[in-house]
Formats: structure tokens, C-alpha cells, sequence
């Protein structure tokens, strides 16, 4: 090892050149390793969190999945011997009032039977139990580590202490552990305190539920028993539950789900970046073997067996890769700090994401594998020397024409797997850019939204819900600049879709329809969206305690009323009692969830004829918006000074945030694909001007001969684009066939796009190309005289 770190360090640059490559393909793999690791395999923090479920109710097919109703769950926990335990839960926003300005606070509603379900418990306080999930009985609060820290400085004095959420008090129980349910998304836990009504409701779909399987008992297992369950309760409750099941996801999976096509892509794109830096590697290391041939045979004279030369050689191979990895470990680090900073919001586990000692495990046997991948195959070849002419001066060594093919198919390897990188990005760009310029059916430009959560308690009825939002848009539209303001219950992109049957008159209530997306909206709506009329009209102040009425969007007129005109006609939204709605308007369609996914037919009823509690402001300006959301803010509180505003941002950054996930992506294969074309073109350098160094003398020659510049840059280029030529052949095959693995990341581009595969093997083929052309034309600067004379 010592004699194989001098030798390193006798040849200064090819180390910095070797170590640097090998770093940056082992820093890559190890960033997202170290992702994927976090998110996607590493368990959840809970005790034997394998044994955690998700279940979710489902209507095929227009609800894979769906929130639980609470009548359900009862008997789930009642027929389900499956688990240990169920517990429910539902998210709810509180305000939190007292000293300063109002807060939001997202908070996780529990069944008493929570934390022993998940098997966890506070670090300070006690947590509570059935006894306290009981309307009155009710009025305590456990806060999590994050929210403690953050809004009561981590003071532990705030046990037993008061506080208030939507004006109740509450008494703090309780602080949970830093890391339990590090990153989510709610900030404080209390009883979920259903009345006897609630626990009655088979139809009010909006729960979640948790449960730890019985030892022993599989998930399938689980999900068998679960179907058996739904079947008999749509035979005994075939009103509400015909066509509804259960489906059972271990809590890891329901996480992550979504991400696994995107990351493991990734992975896969990094695995390449490797295998282009270990055939860099190894060409670097075929050079020097060249070079040390009269060292390999002095050692051979003086008695070393090839075994011991391989040895050697494999020994600097290995010391190269640890450091290589070594190194890596430190860009690693620093690129999952680059990586975090790109990440979209809403990744999960975000906060997980560290290198642990998985990693560190992973990325010792990616160097170990790697310095055994580039060095056996030079270390096999600078070991065959023939000693008679190895020993002569200016001699080549027997082995060289062999040499010479391993390191044409190394050049080819590392063009084929550039190739297919950067057409992998080059699909993620063309589909990002579709997504970036893809209409979601409105206007974002020049407008602005805000949430407000009001607090059942002090808005109990629907006049003093109506009331406030009537004064706060009021007082919106008289701020300057303000065009047009309205409000909805729910947002696109936000989340928080609501979806809901439908029922047409005279239509036989069992002949299925598509569901709706469906929103409540004040008049001003359309305008603030730019949602665009298509016929008829839109709502406005008299459609209050008048007659029902709705508006539906274009794709839910062509679906549900095909070749009739809608208008007119009377459509009951499932939503509770029997209403039915006329039709007075048609509007256009937006994207409601993703892009690239499929929405429901749209429909709309006025807000003054179903008020909510959760209400979004979308308010549209001429373009002067500085100052605004302070005067937003100010125009809330001046109607209720403790009502807290949150999320207010732009539209733009509202449908930014829906392609981020994609955005990430394509930034990253972009990187990788980067480094790739790098890489590549330093192996096609590095083999023709170890070609154009080894064939000196016979250059010298030919120009002494009256062989011009041209005809010697012809001949080593023709070699050279060969190669690369072959290169592309094998990295296209490879591209189409690997291009279906891509197809479910893609929006609106085909896995075969044509232009992607027209594009870029020119662009690749250019820079092997320039990569060539550079030593060649040193081939032509040989002084012929000092050929001949070394002849």
C-alpha cells in the first residue's frame, strides 16, 4: 500500500485527473443513494413500522383511492382480527389566539388510540388516551417537538399551561419526541371527539385511518380480510357502501408511492455516470501501463511472478477508488445540500435525507467494486510483458494491439452510455417544457390567493360564514389596484380536491356517472381566475337564498350532456340533501390536480348557498402589486383581528409548485447527462492522443514522405469517428430500449419522441468529434526530422 501510494503520487496529474472522475461518479451515486435510501427504503421511525397500514376506502373506478367514513372504521376495528389496532385520524387547521398575532396551526384530530397504535410517546408530558376522546372531555393538546420549539421556544414551563384554538382552551398534555413524524406536515395532536351522529356517518368520507397488523399476519392477508368486510357491509348498508372497498398499503409504500419511478430513474442515470467514470478510469490507467513497461519487466527480471505484478497493480487500482470514494463522500455531502435546496416542498421525508452509515457502507463497496471494475482488466494487461523487447529502448511491449481494442471499447462504452443519459434528460426537458407552457385552463398572471381557516366556534352558522367573507371581499375590492375579487373552498393544485357524484332527473339512479370536481364560489370568481365563459352566464349577487343553480365546465357538458344543450337543464350534486341545481352557465375546463393526469367534468354552485369554513381569496390586480399582501392582510383582521391569513402567494408560483417534482427531475438528469458528455469527451481525447503519441514516429514519416496536414488528420479522425460511430449504434439500441422505463415520468412526449432521437446523437457525435479532432491536429505539428532521426 505504501509503495502503491508513491506511485500515485510520482504522477501528480493523472491522480488528480483519476481521483477527480472517480469522485465525481462515487459523489453522485452516493447523493442519490443517500435520497433513496432516506425516502424510499429506509424504515419509518416507529417500532416495527413494517407492521403499519394505511387503509383507504376506494370506488372504482373513479376513486382508487379515498378518505374513510367514520361509521366504517367502527366496523372495521369491530370485524377486522387482522390488526391489533385501528385508529382514525382527520387533519383540521386551528387558529391560535392570545398573545400576538393570530397563528395558523395544522392539527392531527386522533382517536384515543393513536399513540399506542404507532407505539409512540411524548418526551415530556404524558399523552392521552380514550378516556380523553370524548366530546368534553376533550380539550387537551399534545404539540410536536418542531412547534414547541417554534412558537414556545422550547420552553418545557408550557406544560399545564392554556391555550387557545379557535378561542377553546386547551391544555398542553404533552411534547412529542424530535423525531416523530419529522417533516409532517401538522404541527399539534389532539382527540378526535366524535359525537354519536358522527360515529352513525357511512356516507361523510374525509378520515383517515392507521393500523398495526397482529404479529405474524401479512399485508395480502390483511387485504383479504378487509374486501370480505366491504362485501358484507355494501349488502348490509347498500345505500352508502355499494362499490366501496378497502384497500390496505403498508405506511412506507402510501409515503413514497408516487416518488419510486422518479428516483429509481435517477438512480439508474447515476449507475451510468459511474460506469462512464470507471471506463475513464481504466483508459487512464491502460496509458500508464504503457508508460511502465521497463518497470513491469525490471520486476519480472528481477524475479516477480505475474501474480504479484496483478497484486501490485490492483493494490494502486483499489488505493485509487477508496480515495476516490473518499472524496466522493465529501462532494456527496455537498451535493445533497445543492439537491435539498432544488427539492420541491412537498418531498417527503425531506428532512430524513442524511448520509447514515447505509450510505457510508454503500458508498465503501461502489469504491471497492469500482477500483476492482477499472483496475483487473490494465492490471491483466500491464502484467504480460515480453521481456527481450519490453527491456529495449523505445520498444513496444507484445501486448499493445490488445491494449489498444480494450480501450476502443471502453471509448465505445463510455459514448453509449452518454448517449443514453442524454436522451434520457433530453425527453425530461421536452416534457418539462410541455408542462411549463401547458395551460391550466386560467389566468395566473397578475393574481394572488390567500387562505383562511375559520373557526367553527366562533362562525357557527351560515349567516355570520357569509357575512365575513361578504366584508373581507368588500373591503379587497376597494384596495388600489384590485380588478376583480372572489373566493372558493377548495383551489387547483391545492390538495384538497372535493369530488361528487351526480344524479340527473329521470336518469335510473343505478346507471353510473362520472363524479365531478366540485367547487363553491362567490361571484367574482371566474373573473379574479380567469376562467373564461363559454355560454351563458355566471353567478352573481342574486344568486343567494334565490333558486339553486350551477355552473358546470365545458368537458362535463360534452360528457354528460353529449349533442344537448346543458343550459337549462337540473343536475343534483351529491353533497347532502336532494337539490336540484339549474344549469345557467358553462365555463372552460382547468386542471384541477396534475397536469398529467385526467379531471373530473367541473362543477360550480354559488358559496352563499353552501358556505364553507375553509375559503381561498383569489384576487385579481393590474399588474402594481407591491404593497398588496400587507394590505391583504390588513383587510382580513380588519374584519376579524384574529383571524390568521396563510399560503398567500401568486398563481404563478400556485402552478409552479405543481410541476416541481418534474422541475427536480429534469434538473437533475440534466447534471448527470452534463457530466456524462464531460466524461466522454475526456475518454475520446484521452484514447486518441495516447494514439496519436504512440504512432508518432510513423506521423513524422508520412509528413516526411510529402503526406500533407489534412491526410494525417484524416487518418486519425477516420479511426476515431469509427469508434465514436459505434459508440452511438450500441447507446441508441440501448436509449429505445430503455425508453419505456421513462414513458410514466413524460407529459405530453412520447418515450420515442423523434426529436430527442434526432437531436442528440448529432450533438453527441459533434463533441466526440471536436474531442478527436484536437489531438489529431497535434499529429500534425511532428517535426519530421526528429522522427527520422529517433528511426
Amino acid at each position: 500500500m505504501k509503495h502503491a501510494f508513491r506511485q500515485l503520487t510520482k504522477s501528480p496529474g493523472f491522480t488528480f485527473t483519476a481521483l477527480l472522475t472517480l469522485a465525481l461518479g462515487i459523489g453522485a451515486c452516493t447523493a442519490i443513494f443517500t435520497v433513496v435510501n432516506s425516502v424510499l427504503l429506509r424504515p419509518v421511525n416507529f417500532p416495527e413500522s413494517e407492521r403499519l397500514m394505511v387503509i383507504r376506502e376506494t370506488a372504482l373506478p373513479q376513486f382508487p383511492q379515498f378518505s374513510v367514513a367514520p361509521a366504517n372504521y367502527r366496523s372495521w376495528t369491530e370485524q377486522a382480527d387482522a390488526f391489533a389496532s385501528l385508529a382514525l385520524t382527520r387533519q383540521m387547521h386551528y387558529n391560535l389566539t392570545g398573545d400576538g398575532e393570530p397563528v395558523r396551526v395544522i392539527a392531527q384530530r386522533t382517536s384515543g388510540n393513536y399513540f399506542s397504535t404507532l407505539r409512540v410517546a411524548p418526551a415530556l408530558g404524558r399523552a392521552y388516551g380514550p378516556a380523553e376522546d370524548a366530546p368534553g372531555q376533550h380539550t387537551v393538546v399534545v404539540l410536536t417537538h418542531a412547534f414547541w420549539q417554534k412558537q414556545f421556544g422550547g420552553r418545557t414551563d408550557i406544560l399545564n399551561t392554556t391555550i387557545r384554538f379557535n378561542g377553546v382552551p386547551h391544555t398542553v398534555i404533552g411534547i412529542m419526541p424530535a423525531d416523530f413524524q419529522r417533516g409532517s406536515r401538522f404541527e399539534v395532536l389532539t382527540p378526535l371527539a366524535l359525537t354519536d351522529q358522527q360515529w352513525q356517518n357511512r356516507g361523510g368520507h374525509s378520515y383517515a385511518v392507521v393500523g398495526r397488523l397482529q404479529p405474524g399476519v401479512t399485508p395480502t392477508a390483511a387485504q383479504t380480510q378487509m374486501d370480505t368486510i366491504a362485501r358484507r357491509l355494501a349488502e348490509q348498508f347498500p345505500d352508502t357502501n355499494k362499490g366501496w372497498g378497502a384497500l390496505v398499503i403498508p405506511i412506507l409504500d402510501y409515503n413514497t408511492g408516487n416518488l419510486k419511478p422518479t428516483f429509481y430513474t435517477l438512480l439508474g442515470a447515476v449507475f451510468l455516470l459511474l460506469l462512464i467514470a470507471c471506463a475513464n478510469v481504466a483508459n487512464l490507467l491502460l496509458a500508464r501501463a504503457a508508460g511502465r513497461q521497463r518497470e513491469i519487466s525490471v520486476r519480472a527480471a528481477l524475479g516477480a511472478g505475474r501474480g504479484r505484478i496483478i497484486r501490485q497493480l490492483l493494490t494502486e487500482s483499489l488505493l485509487l477508488s477508496l480515495l476516490g470514494g473518499a472524496l466522493g463522500l465529501v462532494l456527496a455531502k455537498w451535493g445533497l445540500d445543492a439537491l435539498l435546496a432544488i427539492a420541491p416542498a412537498d418531498l417527503p421525508r425531506a428532512q430524513e435525507i442524511t448520509l447514515d452509515a447505509r450510505a457510508f457502507g454503500f458508498t465503501f463497496a461502489i469504491a471497492l467494486l469500482t477500483g476492482l471494475g477499472f483496475g483487473l482488466v490494465p492490471a491483466w494487461q500491464g502484467s504480460r510483458v515480453n521481456l527481450v523487447d519490453a527491456l529495449k529502448e523505445g520498444a513496444r511491449g507484445s501486448s499493445e494491439g490488445g491494449r489498444h481494442l480494450f480501450r476502443s471499447g471502453l471509448v465505445v462504452a463510455e459514448i453509449a452510455f452518454a448517449l443514453m443519459l442524454l436522451t434520457g434528460a433530453g425527453l425530461l426537458i421536452r416534457s418539462f417544457d410541455r408542462l411549463a407552457h401547458a395551460s391550466p385552463g386560467f389566468n395566473p398572471a397578475d393574481a394572488i390567493m390567500l387562505n383562511l381557516s375559520l373557526p367553527p366556534e366562533k362562525y357557527a352558522t351560515e349567516e355570520k360564514q357569509l357575512a365575513f367573507t361578504d366584508a373581507v371581499i368588500a373591503r379587497m375590492q376597494a384596495l388600489p389596484g384590485v380588478t376583480a375579487v372572489g373566493s372558493t373552498q377548495s383551489m387547483p393544485f391545492s390538495g384538497n380536491d372535493y369530488i361528487l357524484g351526480l344524479e340527473l332527473p329521470g336518469r335510473d339512479p343505478a346507471q353510473e356517472l362520472p363524479s365531478t370536481a366540485y367547487f363553491a364560489v362567490a361571484p367574482g370568481y371566474f373573473q379574479a381566475m380567469g376562467i373564461p365563459l363559454v355560454r351563458g352566464r355566471l353567478f352573481d349577487e342574486h344568486d343567494r337564498g334565490q333558486a339553486p343553480v350551477a355552473i358546470i365546465s365545458q368537458a362535463f357538458a360534452e360528457k354528460i350532456f353529449p349533442g344537448e344543450d346543458p343550459i337549462g337543464k337540473r343536475v343534483h350534486l351529491t353533497n347532502g340533501p336532494t337539490k336540484w341545481r339549474e344549469i345557467v352557465g358553462i365555463v372552460g375546463e382547468i386542471k384541477n390536480s396534475r397536469f398529467d393526469q385526467e379531471t373530473a367534468p367541473q362543477s360550480y354552485e354559488p358559496i352563499a348557498q353552501q358556505p364553507f369554513l375553509q375559503i381561498t381569496f383569489v384576487i385579481r390586480t393590474d399588474g402594481a402589486t407591491a404593497g398588496l399582501p400587507a394590505a391583504l392582510r390588513r383587510a382580513v383582521q380588519a374584519v376579524d383581528p384574529d383571524q390568521p391569513v396563510f399560503r398567500l402567494e401568486t398563481l404563478d408560483q400556485l402552478v409552479a409548485s405543481s410541476i416541481a417534482r418534474q422541475r427536480f427531475a429534469a434538473t437533475l438528469m440534466v447534471i448527470f447527462s452534463l457530466l456524462a458528455l464531460v466524461l466522454a469527451a475526456i475518454g475520446i481525447y484521452g484514447v486518441v492522443s495516447y494514439t496519436v503519441a504512440q504512432r508518432t514516429n510513423e506521423f513524422g514519416i508520412r509528413l516526411a514522405l510529402g503526406a500533407t496536414a489534412g491526410s494525417v488528420i484524416q487518418l486519425v479522425m477516420r479511426r476515431s469517428l469509427a469508434i465514436a460511430g459505434l459508440g452511438l449504434a450500441v447507446g441508441l439500441i440501448g436509449a429505445l430500449a430503455l425508453a419505456s422505463l421513462v414513458q410514466s415520468l413524460l407529459y405530453g412526449v412520447n418515450a420515442r419522441d423523434p426529436l430527442t432521437f434526432l437531436v442528440i446523437p448529432p450533438l453527441l457525435a459533434l463533441v466526440a468529434a471536436l474531442a478527436a479532432f484536437l489531438p489529431a491536429r497535434r499529429a500534425t505539428k511532428v517535426d519530421p526530422m526528429t522522427a527520422l532521426r529517433a528511426e
